[in-house]
């Protein structure tokens, strides 16, 4: 019980991080912090209903780094860049162990939840510059404003 409590935590941290990305981001961002949160919806729904298996892991990250790379190539978003870089390293590590008949080990288990770290994290930095960056632009044009009025 307490693992799922943990991963409520985790998964809520998740979302709130490609929220973030999606309140303050460009079009790129928006459509891949909701490309991001369907996979973590699609992916709890496997989870609790009990089909997690390393092929469906496979699958999982497989569309998901698909449906990154358009975004990323249409949009030339670098934050949607970076985390199509991640998601490939993700559906990689799957493959790699899927394929070579590996058991799951401390390695797979740093990497994958490495990787899923920082997924969340690029959202979470791509929100604040973001934010950052429009209430920077906001601060000039107020600016520019007085200036006019006052000339």
């Amino acid at each position: 019980m307490q693992f799922d409590a943990l991963m409520a935590v985790e998964y809520a941290l998740m979302w709130a991080c490609a929220a973030l990305a999606y309140k303050q981001g460009g079009r790129g961002e928006q459509l891949g912090a909701l490309w991001f949160s369907l996979n973590m919806a699609v992916s709890a729904a496997a989870y609790m209903s009990g089909l997690a298996s390393p092929v469906v892991q496979l699958v999982e990250d497989g569309i998901f780094a698909i449906g990154l790379l358009p975004l990323a190539m249409i949009f030339v978003s670098h934050w949607i860049g970076l985390i199509t870089f991640i998601a490939a390293a993700l559906f990689s590590l799957e493959a790699l162990y899927l394929l070579n008949d590996r058991p799951i080990d401390i390695t797979y288990v740093w990497i994958n939840n490495g990787l899923w770290l920082a997924v969340p994290l690029v959202f979470l930095c791509c929100g604040v510059t973001n934010y950052l960056r429009n209430r920077r632009a906001a601060r000039a044009e107020a600016q520019l404003q007085a200036a006019a009025a006052a000339a």
